[in-house]
């Protein structure tokens, strides 16, 4: 689903929670804040960024990366990382998207652009492929990921307990302390 489409079936009573990048500022949906994950550059061998050990912000440019389609979360935080250098302009050219990171990726494999990743979605990379991945230098851009509900909170202990269980899941993936939080927000 879209951010939107959840967004949608929460103030619908269609849907009791769910997860997405935060913060959205939504009225009638409350957000508890679940973890903190860094972007992380997929870089492929014969792009511009391929010999750089670590990835700066400045480094990027909006028109050499591959992006979700419209309606992502993750796409919009990539937007606002490279709007928030004014060295780049808004996205002006020809522009290839994909509904799913694994698409991004095999494009990126056939010389098409670079990507960014979301940090949990490389831990499950082919060995093959991790010698493309490119950390951020510090702060490291990040986004806030969020366990959302409707404010009216009728099933908050079931919220809870789901909150506790995916904590304790992601908990030991990820711990990043110095981390620059990018917005989902078009801005």
């Amino acid at each position: 689903l879209t951010t939107a489409e959840i967004i949608t079936k929460l103030n619908d009573g269609h849907l009791d929670a769910a997860i997405a990048a935060t913060p959205l500022v939504q009225e009638k949906i409350k957000e508890r804040v679940l973890y903190f994950e860094p972007f992380v550059g997929y870089v492929p061998k014969n792009h511009r960024l391929h010999s750089k050990k670590k990835l700066d912000r400045s480094d990027l440019e909006i028109n050499d990366i591959l992006l979700l389609e419209d309606g992502h979360c993750f796409r919009d935080g990539v937007i606002n990382i490279c709007k928030s250098l004014k060295s780049n302009k808004a996205i002006d050219s020809f522009q290839l998207e994909s509904g799913s990171f694994e698409t991004l990726i095999k494009l990126s494999n056939e010389d098409l652009g670079m990507t960014l990743l979301p940090y949990l979605h490389t831990m499950d990379i082919k060995d093959s492929e991790r010698k493309y991945l490119r950390h951020f230098a510090e702060p490291r851009p990040a986004r806030e990921v969020s366990l959302l509900f409707h404010k009216s909170e009728l099933k908050m202990q079931i919220i809870e307990a789901l909150r506790n269980v995916i904590m304790g899941i992601v908990r030991g993936a990820i711990a990043f302390h110095n981390v620059q939080i990018i917005s989902p927000v078009q801005q």
